[in-house]
């Protein structure tokens, strides 16, 4: 599997005001106040380093707030991987990203972990359930063009994927369901579901990058090529392997949903951070301890809040075993409270990860549904003409606003974390 890193690396918000509520988070409390956009860089890198790459590219650039750290920065990258290929100017056109990838096709390897993100880390406990999502994408690349598997934003990828799941009904792009596993999906799809967030096989991404002359259009990320009038609704025929665990996550958690019809809030599902003291391989772990301590990852399911709601929060609420693989070795010191009960724990991890799972709740009425479905097909597919007009007009902005809020009061009660989920704080 080849790495594919294209990024522009930058403390300057390219979408200012998306993540109002996730700076309220960074600003609460240490633990999570990591913000430095190098620091995340070279946190999700160090992350990707304990995955088994024939070969690594780095594609990058620096914004001006940060060219000075060119040579420590490849420094870094060299470290982990001495024969990557770096290239210096990250790819924002269709011709750039055919340049990269007609060098990536040289390159041994059928699969290519397309990583047009900065802050999107490895952090599952081991490598089991990428390597079983990729063991299924290979042998259904025996019998099918184009495979892919979706490694990161678990939340949307896994309720796209579930039946009767209330965000599945909501999005435009549904995939036929071809098989599930304790361990994934296998969705099938008419249209190119292009996010950066997917590890392809070469002739899919290939044909993202090369099978339509799309101009001089700026095109940040391959998906955005995607979303050309050109490509879309092109029959394709893509078949996605879906974990139902976590592989990687996004730093900023769901922060970009919160002006979406399914707002996914930041006390259940919290972005990342960097622990303290890991660049410098001293990571300390505290667990199962009620009080907090400062300069530790305080971790115990079995509170309430988060350090960033309460100062006597925790900053994780996993199982012991679930921390990420690419810390272990950074950790100098584990003191696990001799007196936890571990049943107890056990348990109310399970509740959190059914909790993720089953929210929001499946819809029944089928009035409301039908409405759902008839509101993205006709926003689909209204001619473009049309579509500029009522841009210019302002209404399909109000149009989005008065069916968010339609979504909003049909599931506000049940769309997230439920108050008969018993917190069971004996030790």
């Amino acid at each position: 599997m080849i790495l594919y890193f294209d990024n522009l690396i930058t403390n300057i918000p390219l979408n200012p005001g998306v993540y109002t509520k996730l700076d309220s988070v960074r600003d609460s409390c240490k633990a999570y106040s990591n913000k430095d956009r190098y620091d995340v860089t070279l946190y999700t890198l160090a992350s990707y380093a304990e995955i088994d790459w024939d070969e690594v590219v780095i594609v990058y650039e620096f914004g001006e707030d940060m060219i000075e750290k060119k040579e420590e920065f490849e420094r870094f990258v060299k470290d982990f991987w001495p024969n990557a290929h770096i290239f210096y100017g990250r790819s924002d056109n269709q011709k750039k990203f055919q340049k990269r990838m007609n060098f990536i096709n040289k390159l041994n390897g059928e699969w290519v972990f397309y990583a047009g993100n900065n802050d999107h880390p490895f952090v599952a406990p081991n490598k089991k359930i990428l390597n079983s999502c990729l063991d299924k994408a290979k042998q259904l690349s025996k019998k099918h063009k184009f495979i892919s598997v979706v490694y990161c934003h678990f939340w949307e990828a896994y309720h796209t994927s579930k039946k009767g799941s209330a965000y599945r009904e909501y999005m435009a792009l549904k995939p036929k369901i071809l098989e599930e596993t304790p361990e994934y999906f296998v969705d099938f799809f008419y249209e190119i579901y292009g996010d950066t967030i997917q590890i392809f096989n070469k002739k899919m991404i290939n044909y993202m990058v090369f099978s339509e002359d799309l101009g001089e259009g700026k095109f940040r990320k391959i998906e955005e090529m995607t979303w050309h009038d050109k490509m879309k609704r092109k029959r394709v025929d893509q078949i996605a392997v879906v974990p139902k665990e976590v592989i990687c996550d996004h730093f900023d958690g769901y922060g970009h949903t919160v002006n979406s019809a399914f707002p996914v809030p930041v006390e259940y599902f919290p972005p990342l951070f960097i622990p303290k003291g890991f660049f410098e391989n001293n990571i300390k772990i505290r667990y199962g301890y009620k009080d907090y301590k400062e300069g530790w990852v305080n971790i115990n399911p079995l509170i309430e809040k988060y350090s960033f709601e309460d100062e006597k929060g925790t900053d994780m609420k996993i199982s012991i075993d679930e921390i990420p693989l690419f810390w272990k070795k950074r950790i100098s010191k584990i003191d696990i409270n001799p007196n936890l009960n571990k049943e107890v724990v056990e348990e109310r991890v399970r509740a959190i990860k059914k909790l993720m799972r089953n929210s929001p709740e499946p819809i029944k009425n089928q009035s409301f549904l039908f409405r759902i479905k008839f509101k993205i097909v006709a926003g689909n597919y209204v001619p473009y003409f049309i579509k500029a007009s009522l841009r210019k007009n302002n209404l399909i902005k109000k149009f989005r606003r008065n069916f968010y809020m339609e979504v909003h009061k049909k599931f506000k009660s049940t769309l997230y974390l439920r108050k008969d989920l018993v917190i069971n704080k004996s030790f």
